[in-house]
């Protein structure tokens, strides 16, 4: 009951934080990010589309600044500096316009991993190539270790073309769980290492697996556009949604019980926890609905027989967001064990 009534009382602070950084990544992206991407509107080949910029302004650059690197700097207990953030976001915008090259072959680079370890030698061919080509040799400069930086983009881009395995339809459960947690880990730990301080082995841990966790609740959300695409994911494989459940319940259990092997003030980890939590809830959200189109076709999740519609679970409807923030509360009361406490 305490442990309730606290997980109540946290929340709307919680929700003025994140929507404070919003705000401030917001003003950012209109003063630094929007003024470098206008540079190649004029010479623009076509090779970047609106929908191209709006994923770097209003999705990467936003969301991995203003939610995932502040609550890496929650975690480490200091505000975010501006090289950091700006470091953040150009390294970060660029993720839309990265996986652009393993999506569309009419967008594909050159020579990616020359890209990201002798980006000073390359020389662009399209629009596509010189943007992301500016904004990662501009990211590059406001880090503290851009080898490592550069090393761990490396394995992001090694992570990427493993998970062209998933075109095929028949590939183990095994093996997509393991495609996931790379694909998911090494991205978050290439976004961390944006930040000032080096992680500790610890930290990497946590890191790595809760990429692990949040690439799995992106391909739940996905289910619809991967099976359109004939991608095989863990969520477009399963018959059990129950299965599925289970299998991310655990997953995000792990990833409480990693964080106290962090050795960061338990207040720091706590709220970071609490942050995350609010990111996961609403993938049971997702869950749910898919779990009632299994009770509704026999008792198999098929997604054959389902429609567009009915798999994408939107999270704009009121009702969604409340059944969120009700497992919100189910999160933090389930791990209040497990979830450190200020002391």
């Amino acid at each position: 009951m305490k442990n309730s009534f606290r997980n109540f009382i946290e929340l709307p602070g919680t929700y003025l934080f994140l929507l404070t950084q919003v705000w401030k990544q917001n003003v950012f992206n209109k003063k630094y990010l929007l003024p470098e991407i206008g540079l190649f509107e004029p010479s623009n080949d076509g090779s970047v589309s609106k929908e191209d910029i709006k994923k770097i302004t209003d999705y990467y650059a936003l969301g991995v600044s203003a939610v995932l690197g502040t609550s890496f700097c929650v975690l480490r207990g200091s505000k975010m500096k501006l090289p950091e953030r700006k470091s953040l976001s150009y390294l970060g915008g660029i993720s839309g316009l990265l996986d652009d090259l393993f999506d569309d072959t009419t967008k594909e680079a050159s020579n990616l991993e020359e890209l990201i370890l002798k980006p000073k030698e390359m020389h662009p061919n399209t629009t596509h190539e010189a943007l992301l080509l500016q904004l990662y040799t501009k990211g590059l400069q406001y880090v503290s270790c851009s080898k490592k930086v550069q090393q761990q983009a490396l394995n992001v881009f090694s992570a990427q073309k493993e998970s062209l395995k998933q075109k095929d339809a028949s590939i183990f459960t095994s093996e997509l769980k393991k495609l996931t947690l790379k694909k998911g880990g090494t991205s978050f730990l290439y976004y961390r290492y944006c930040l000032e301080n080096s992680p500790n082995e610890a930290e990497e841990k946590l890191i790595y697996h809760l990429g692990g966790l949040m690439q799995l609740g992106n391909d739940i959300f996905d289910v619809w556009k991967d099976h359109q695409d004939k991608i095989t994911t863990l969520a477009t494989n399963t018959s059990n949604i129950q299965e599925l459940r289970n299998y991310f319940h655990s997953q995000l259990n792990k990833t409480f019980e990693l964080a106290a092997f962090c050795d960061y003030p338990s207040k720091n980890r706590e709220k970071f926890l609490r942050i995350i939590s609010l990111g996961i809830a609403r993938v049971f959200v997702g869950l749910d609905q898919f779990e009632r189109l299994q009770h509704l076709s026999k008792g198999e999740f098929c997604i054959e027989k389902f429609s567009r519609r009915e798999l994408i679970c939107d999270m704009q409807k009121p009702k969604n967001q409340l059944k969120a923030i009700q497992y919100y509360f189910k999160i933090l009361n389930e791990n209040h064990i497990r979830l450190p406490r200020a002391k």
